[in-house]
């Protein structure tokens, strides 16, 4: 069985409430027992059961779940494999982010912070090589102070000079003085907007992650547009409204993507009612062909519906989702526990997400099994956005919809044979399987152990 955080987090909110298991057990609904194997991660919980126990402890039951904590347990893995020389315990991190949360938040946040130090860094040193605007800048300052350099040598070194003619050379490096102020001035500001900490450089998707993280992945008020028809006014309205809330949306690139996703969710919600929905996955059991059959809707709409959404308030397994377009570049994503989703850099190539684009609008799945043993059933498929033009090549996104292979009874049924797990990884340079045909970076870590 996969390893859990939730058991961890609910016997740390037990002890801070001061109950016994028993206690907290009866008051819960459920026995002794059975609460003595969720907090030693020997039994999953979610669903009614984790509502009641989040309710005797008075916390969101979303503090309690799998996947909360799964961004900041990646941080943890990035930082430790970042610095191998000072041999951090990488098999406790669960345990960490379980027991101890606030020491684990401030390491992960510290390291956030030099990561993306270093990104901006390596961004500058970029944009001073390649950025036109600047080349075309310094050029022009350049050449304001050779026209000004050049003048006051001849004002200088020639003493016969007619007035006209002086004060033609007098004009010139005056003109010449504002030029090069005003490409100063216009360099600053590029700079001071470019080194903004609030605008970022290349952070709006991580952002936009923080966005969703902060809403629990679900907006019941676009929820309930599917109870009745709405306008395109009301879903502005709504989109709007969420976004006007949210008081850590300052960057305008950010923004976009907020409005754009909100607005897609939206789209998803009307076409697929949230309890209609969710009768008819059950129904289905969790088989993404036939509930888009039964909504007439495509794949990847039925992907994002069952990821985004209060997974806590349902007993739909944790699904996660990553959504790339061809060129790996993630637009969206909700991490899985146990299953990171790279932030910065390029995922394993081995994924089915990059495996679709071979065969577009055909489905995908496998079974995957990362260096830790974990083991997920991966779906996959890459559709085409939009409808198709003569002349124009087709825009292809591909989504992967991840569940934890523990939870593979709840897709009984309609889940072909997959075979033998695939051994994959997240990135190359945090994976020990040194004998992978697919590596395109050297790795950071240690062999895998055999």
């Amino acid at each position: 069985m996969r390893k859990s955080l939730s058991g961890t987090r609910i016997r740390e909110q037990r002890r801070q409430a001061k109950l016994t298991q028993k206690a907290l057990a009866a008051k819960a609904g459920i026995s002794a027992s059975y609460l003595n194997l969720i907090e030693h991660n020997r039994r999953t919980v979610a669903g009614k059961v984790l509502l009641a126990i989040a309710r005797v402890l008075d916390v969101p039951a979303s503090s309690l779940s799998d996947g909360v904590d799964s961004a900041k347990i990646s941080d943890l893995h990035e930082a430790a494999a970042h610095h191998p020389a000072i041999g951090a315990e990488v098999a406790g991190i669960e345990e960490l982010a379980g027991r101890f949360p606030g020491w684990a938040q401030m390491i992960a946040a510290l390291y956030r912070q030099t990561r993306d130090q270093e990104a901006t860094i390596t961004a500058l040193s970029d944009r001073l090589t390649h950025d036109p605007f600047l080349a075309e800048s310094l050029h022009n300052m350049l050449s304001n102070i050779t026209a000004i350099r050049s003048t006051s040598n001849i004002l200088r070194n020639i003493e016969d000079i007619e007035p006209e003619k002086q004060a033609r050379f007098h004009q010139i490096i005056h003109e010449e003085s504002r030029r090069l102020t005003d490409a100063a001035q216009s360099l600053v500001q590029y700079f001071d907007k470019k080194a903004d900490p609030k605008a970022g450089i290349a952070t709006p998707q991580e952002e936009l992650d923080a966005f969703l993280e902060r809403h629990n992945y679900s907006f019941p008020p676009l929820d309930d547009l599917g109870s009745s028809p709405a306008s395109q006014v009301e879903i502005v309205y709504l989109v709007n409204r969420i976004i006007a809330e949210d008081s850590q949306l300052e960057n305008s690139e950010t923004t976009r993507l907020v409005t754009e996703f909100l607005q897609n969710y939206a789209q998803d919600a009307q076409r697929l009612p949230l309890r209609d929905f969710k009768e008819t996955t059950r129904r289905r059991h969790y088989n993404p062909s036939s509930i888009a059959q039964d909504f007439n809707a495509d794949l990847h709409a039925v992907f994002r519906r069952l990821a985004f959404q209060n997974q806590a308030e349902t007993a739909a397994p944790p699904v996660g989702l990553i959504v790339a377009n061809a060129a790996g570049r993630a637009l969206f994503r909700r991490p899985i526990a146990d299953f990171s989703f790279p932030r910065h850099g390029n995922a394993c190539s081995l994924w089915p997400l990059f495996q679709s684009f071979t065969t577009p609008q055909t489905p995908v799945a496998a079974v995957l099994e990362l260096p830790g043993k974990h083991k997920f059933i991966a779906l996959a498929i890459a559709e085409s956005q939009g409808a198709p033009q003569f002349g124009q090549p087709a825009q292809m996104n591909s989504a992967m919809l991840i569940v934890h292979y523990e939870q593979r009874a709840l897709l009984s049924g309609w889940l072909p044979d997959l075979g033998e797990p695939r051994p994959v990884g997240i990135t190359c340079r945090i994976c020990p399987r040194s004998s992978c045909s697919a590596r395109t970076e050297p790795q950071i870590l240690g062999d895998e152990a055999q």
